[in-house]
């Protein structure tokens, strides 16, 4: 089965889980996590792209990562193959060090931008090898609102403009558990996911549950609706949003008016997609 293509557009947010291959350990120690760390930071900001959230763990890594003009997925070839070539130098190891394909999950910014934060700082608690205060996650830069790699003060901002203000509100809710996020990405990582997302996305379908049919379609694609709706999309958005305006109208579940304002497009344009067959 050929792979699915990654979605890319400037501003895209990006939740990047790389592990080690057959499930060993990518950091042998401090020093292995210290130059992966180098080469993120490198990379990132080399091509534009901004670094929201990191945690290191022994054998595998979470990154919160907003696009530039470079596709994530360019940013991490270049992370994974040079890290990779010091890695085997430094071991005498031949042969892949992460997993072939690393999971990219891209996310609607506005709604799951302090969640998916408070996700990858939360890994050491729920792994139980650690605190909020782990070494090797990015929390500790949100605890003294230090922004040199992370932005930071973007997200803190969201909790209040005072500087000491917002690091308490950062913390108090960062302490929460979110099971709703927790369960999403647990799930995106699964191996069976697409399996058994397809499954749920056409009983949706066959129950004309609109509601059904929207978290299944967000689920199943790892998109949310947010990012279809308006006039300009990039081309890869406007294929997904094509698709869905067809089942729905297919299955009855919306009419086109209804659909028309859902994704702030005009019903004729609503009316085209269903009928040109593309």
């Amino acid at each position: 089965m050929a792979r699915k293509q990654r979605i890319h557009y400037e501003g895209a947010l990006y939740h990047i889980i790389a592990r080690g291959n057959n499930k060993g350990y990518i950091f042998k120690c401090d020093e292995d996590k210290d130059l992966y760390l180098e080469k993120v930071f490198t990379y990132v900001e080399k091509y534009g792209g901004r670094l929201y959230a990191y945690v290191i763990m022994d054998n595998h890594c979470h990154l919160l990562i907003e696009a530039g003009d470079l596709p994530v997925s360019k940013i991490m070839q270049l992370i994974q193959q040079t890290y990779t070539s010091a890695y085997n130098r430094k071991y005498k190891h031949s042969g892949h060090v992460f997993e072939q394909r690393f999971k990219s999950i891209l996310c609607e910014k506005d709604a799951y931008l302090l969640a998916l934060v408070r996700y990858i700082h939360q890994n050491p608690v729920r792994a139980q090898i650690g605190e909020l205060d782990y070494a090797y996650s990015s929390h500790k830069l949100y605890m003294n609102y230090d922004s040199k790699h992370c932005s930071v003060a973007e997200v803190l901002g969201l909790f209040s403009a005072n500087k000491k203000k917002a690091i308490q509100l950062y913390y108090a809710f960062v302490s929460k558990a979110d099971d709703v996020i927790k369960d999403l990405a647990d799930r995106q990582m699964a191996p069976e996911f697409y399996e058994i997302e397809e499954k749920l996305y056409k009983i949706s379908i066959e129950k004309k549950d609109s509601r059904l049919i929207i978290e299944a379609f967000e689920r199943k694609n790892g998109i949310s609706l947010e990012l279809l709706k308006g006039k300009y999309l990039a081309h890869d958005l406007v294929l997904y949003r094509k698709t869905f305006v067809r089942e729905m109208l297919r299955c009855g579940a919306m009419t086109q008016v209804e659909i028309s304002k859902m994704l702030e497009i005009s019903e004729s344009y609503v009316s085209r997609i269903f009928n040109s067959g593309e």
